[in-house]
């Protein structure tokens, strides 16, 4: 090694190391409390709020650009984007997070950055695999798509490019949140945001449907250049793409990410079908309308359900060998969420028709019924995240693998059924069937398997907010006009009563 390269590194390596002395100072002896649950929600929240704003303005640029068949067009690109990731990640990037963690904890620079090159090298090689597998599935989903038309294949592989950047990006978000990363990781994704805004509507403006393609390849490179720039003042970029060396030290974690690949293609699997069944019993506009509407009702709810990832799940894993500590950390987290997320729902079901007015235009009114009934999907998501990680903390990739198969399957079959029979209507319906039926399976499997209990208190508080959410949705369903507000008002009132008791109780009382 020349002399230069070795001052460059080694001074790299000085460098991580003190960076990951002062960050451990910095998070060292954080208690779990409750007030730690709540604070940690709302630093997550922000930045989730921000994304949301920016993404609503970008929304409606776009539909009155594009109109609603334009978006469908994006939800299209967006949906094979997904699927082909979820294809060719190998569950890298929850594998990377896992790994660069536990040897932060360690103290070890050295093995950091020598696992940091292992994971950038694998995404590259996950990146190539990933334009591999669309040439091959090109004429598939050009066919599923594309109104039965094999020859609109090569539009298909333009999304390559975007898919080789959300590979990379994705390698290199997980590094940061390993190592605790947290705030280069809400700069990102703010950064990201806006950068996605500036790159999109010029396109679409200047080329109208033509330019949904290009601006979607712009904007998903230039984010994932903003993830570079900001990951290598962290670790240094490295990588060995020829060395037989790192593939042999890469190898476990593909092994052990293969099941999560599994689920994660059946997921993106899933949303494929459903976005098939909307279309072809519908129109292509059905499938913006789709995707808007479940975007708007599920969009707000992020800013609670982020922090299960940066936060929760880091700390479920370090107690999940612990049966009373981990359900003390599930119940905190459940009633943080709920408490949180029913107000706001409940607020947001009050306000909709005015927030599709001001993002869209009056013609996607028509989503209304299915938002309305979407309702629920989020409050039974607000119970059921929390439990559902316990599986990925236990490292149990087997049932995690079976349980999200299953869902995948009672979705599928519950769209097809209440689409053809209601519409966008049953979409909604069928959002919030689903919902329950995993917060069913997996109170009770993880109570037979892991001994996960959620408490009497936090049942009684879900019910109550369950309450006070379902007189708002027959307040919006059954009234007409400002007497809707007869039945939402007192229900807001109640739910941010019960909200602000609970919270206010659990941050005064002392924990142990």
């Amino acid at each position: 090694m020349a002399f230069p390269s070795l001052i460059r590194n080694f001074a790299g390596q000085f460098a991580l190391s003190e960076n990951m002395e002062q960050e451990k100072k910095r998070t060292k002896n954080t208690e779990t409390t409750f007030g730690h649950v709540l604070r940690y929600t709302g630093v997550f929240g922000s930045v989730q709020g921000l994304k949301t704003l920016v993404s609503m303005a970008r929304n409606k640029l776009t539909v009155v650009l594009l109109g609603s068949t334009g978006f469908g067009l994006i939800s299209v690109y967006n949906t094979i984007s997904e699927f082909l990731v979820s294809c060719s990640n190998f569950g890298l990037p929850l594998n990377a997070t896992r790994e660069t963690s536990e040897l932060y904890e360690a103290d070890s620079s050295e093995r950091v950055a020598r696992l940091v090159c292992v994971i950038r090298t694998w995404a590259l090689w996950t990146a190539l695999f990933s334009a591999l597998v669309c040439i091959l599935l090109s004429p598939f989903l050009s066919y599923y798509f594309f109104d039965n038309d094999y020859r609109r294949y090569p539009e298909v592989m333009l999304v390559i490019p975007i898919v080789c950047a959300l590979l990379i990006a994705e390698a290199e978000c997980a590094v940061l949140k390993g190592l605790r990363r947290l705030k280069r990781v809400a700069i990102i994704e703010s950064v990201s945001a806006f950068t996605t805004l500036l790159l999109t509507v010029p396109f679409y403006f200047l080329w109208g449907m033509h330019g949904v393609i290009i601006g979607l390849i712009v904007s998903t490179v230039a984010a994932c250049i903003v993830h570079l720039s900001i990951s290598v003042r962290v670790v240094p970029y490295r990588v060995q793409p020829f060395s037989r060396q790192v593939f042999v030290e890469g190898l476990p974690m593909i092994r052990r990410g293969l099941p999560y690949v599994i689920a994660a293609i059946a997921n993106a699997g899933a949303a494929m079908v459903v976005v098939g069944i909307i279309k072809h019993q519908g129109m292509l506009a059905n499938v913006g309308y789709y995707r808007a509407g479940f975007a708007i009702i599920t969009a707000y709810a992020g800013f609670v359900f982020t922090a299960l990832e940066s936060d929760y799940f880091p700390r479920l894993s370090s107690v999940n060998h612990d049966v009373l500590r981990f359900n003390r950390t599930i119940n905190q987290q459940i009633e943080v969420s709920v408490m949180l997320v029913t107000p706001f729902l409940i607020l947001l079901l009050a306000a909709m028709p005015l927030v599709v007015l001001v993002l869209f235009k009056p013609e996607f009114f028509t989503m209304l019924g299915m938002m309305f009934c979407a309702a629920y999907y989020v409050f039974l998501r607000a119970i059921m995240l929390p439990v559902s990680y316990l599986s990925l903390a236990k490292g149990d990739t087997l049932v995690f693998l079976a349980m999200e198969i299953a869902s995948d399957v009672v979705f599928v079959s519950s769209m097809w059924y209440f689409y053809s029979r209601f519409g966008l209507l049953g979409a909604g319906i069928s959002l919030s069937l689903t919902a329950l039926y995993d917060l069913v399976v997996s109170v009770w499997l993880f109570g037979r398997i892991y001994g996960c209990q959620l408490s009497r208190s936090v049942w009684l508080q879900s019910l109550a907010q369950f309450a006070c959410l379902s007189m708002a949705v027959l307040g919006c369903f059954a009234s007409v006009g400002w007497t809707k507000y007869l039945l939402v008002v007192p229900a807001f009132l109640l739910s941010s009563a019960c909200s602000l008791a609970v919270l206010r109780r659990k941050t005064m009382k002392p924990e142990h």
